[in-house]
């Protein structure tokens, strides 16, 4: 089965492109393409040759081809002639190990017209996408059993991802901050993710005889979340949604009495040996000293900013003054299964400012000055410094854990592993009530 994935711009916020070139080791074909799948007569680009592709008006610019395209064109697809070459795409940076690059695929592409600008759009094989996706998501030393579990969910995600992207001709998207990480698929695939890819091949999560919805994260700080604790619904932006029956929060280990209140979070995170299957990690736990300079000089901007973007004016809710005023202290008001933030009560001299939502309130706390682009997660508490005043002076946030905890957690998928958890026991765990099923050759 072929997995669409669309191809982000450097910001990973945005799926169009102002331009996009691509250079192969093998010979390209570029086939032009119009409606209903009529096709033109393809070109050449040469190997190791720079093809680029442009908007000129209504229609497709491309430079390096032999010999040039015959008339106008809005799409076109890029095929490599040799079986497995790879395709970089070398006007983007993706991280890679050693640094940013460009990405490099396998599969074929195609480039169309979208408002002006280009829509880049990876054609590949389901085992493919999920080797791009390991190769990103998880360190090649976990157990194999760890592994072949995000292989299963990772695969899952590829057909039914939170966001539906089929307005846009794709099936994924190849950013962390929308689906799941994708940086390329034509590196050299480790043998670990190799052999999980085929010990689970065809595999997929089913809950009445559809896919799940597979997320997951990387470190839960000792209890899984609700789906409807963290996330709001992706067609109505309603918030809580409707809970889903197999994304349900499971500890992970022997937590402190009283968990998930903040007594018990406290005791969790100065614990010297917290038994449950994610301690391990460095993630597990973390501290951030924030002096009050800092967060006076950002967050009133942030607040400003987000209370203009679409995405998190729903989830902030002003004081009768409007205003921000200067900060006095942080208060947790409602917390989730694991322990999660779900509103943030933020005290200021002009009134108190309510945050409502995790990842809303994560993204609260953005500050160039501390290079903080969002907290690791919202499993938090707080510890305010004052001055001889009573002024706030520091803001200490500790917590639990990074990202938002929901479905598998790929650190307490390595804790089961090592255990001798097999990866079906694992994604049961995690996704109580779903079954793993192969998937049919034309898909599910």
């Amino acid at each position: 089965m072929q997995i669409r994935v669309g191809v982000s711009a450097n910001d990973l916020t945005t799926r169009t492109h102002a331009t996009a070139s691509f250079r192969s080791p093998a010979r390209l074909a570029v086939v032009p393409m119009a409606r209903k799948g009529a096709a033109g007569a393809p070109a050449v680009v040469e190997p190791g040759q720079l093809l680029v592709v442009s908007v000129s008006g209504s229609s497709l610019a491309l430079a390096g081809l032999s010999p040039p395209l015959a008339g106008r064109w809005t799409a076109v697809r890029i095929n490599p002639q040799e079986a497995q070459a790879p395709v970089c795409l070398e006007s983007l940076e993706r991280a890679q190990a050693g640094g940013r690059r460009p990405p490099c695929y396998r599969g074929a592409f195609e480039v169309a017209l979208a408002g002006g600008r280009l829509r880049v759009v990876l054609v590949c094989d389901a085992d493919g996408y999920v080797e791009g996706v390991l190769g990103s998501e998880v360190p090649a030393g976990y157990r194999l059993e760890a592994i072949k579990a995000q292989a299963v969910a990772a695969r899952t995600y590829g057909l039914r991802p939170r966001i539906d992207h089929s307005g846009e001709g794709f099936n994924v998207c190849d950013s962390y901050l929308c689906c799941q990480n994708f940086n390329g698929n034509a590196a050299r695939i480790n043998a670990g993710y190799r052999r999980a890819i085929e010990e689970t091949s065809e595999e997929v999560l089913v809950y009445q005889d559809r896919p799940i919805l597979a997320l997951f994260s990387s470190n839960a700080g000792g209890h899984t979340e609700n789906y409807e604790n963290c996330f709001s619904d992706p067609l109505t932006d309603r918030f809580p949604p409707e809970p889903i029956p197999y994304l349900k929060a499971v500890p992970e280990g022997k937590l402190p009495a009283g968990f998930p209140g903040e007594p018990a979070l406290r005791s969790l995170w100065h614990m010297p040996g917290p038994q449950t299957c994610d301690a391990w990690a460095p993630q597990f736990r973390w501290r951030l000293a924030m002096p009050a300079d800092a967060l006076e000089a950002h967050m009133h901007h942030v607040v400003e900013r987000m209370g203009a973007d679409p995405q998190f004016a729903p989830f902030i809710a002003p004081p009768p003054s409007g205003r921000f005023g200067h900060i006095d202290r942080f208060e947790v008001g409602k917390r989730g299964a694991s322990g999660v933030a779900i509103t943030l009560a933020v005290h200021t001299s002009a009134g108190t400012w309510l945050v409502t939502k995790e990842l809303v309130i994560r993204s609260l706390f953005e500050n160039p000055d501390l290079k903080l682009t969002r907290l690791r997660s919202a499993r938090i508490f707080f510890d305010h410094g004052r001055d001889r005043l009573g002024l706030l002076s520091e803001l200490v946030v500790s917590g639990l854990g990074s990202g938002h905890g929901v479905g598998l957690q790929q650190t307490g998928a390595q804790g089961l592993a090592v255990a001798g958890a097999g990866y079906r026991q694992i994604l049961h765990h995690y996704y109580s009530g779903a079954r793993v099923e192969r998937m049919p050759a034309s898909g599910v």
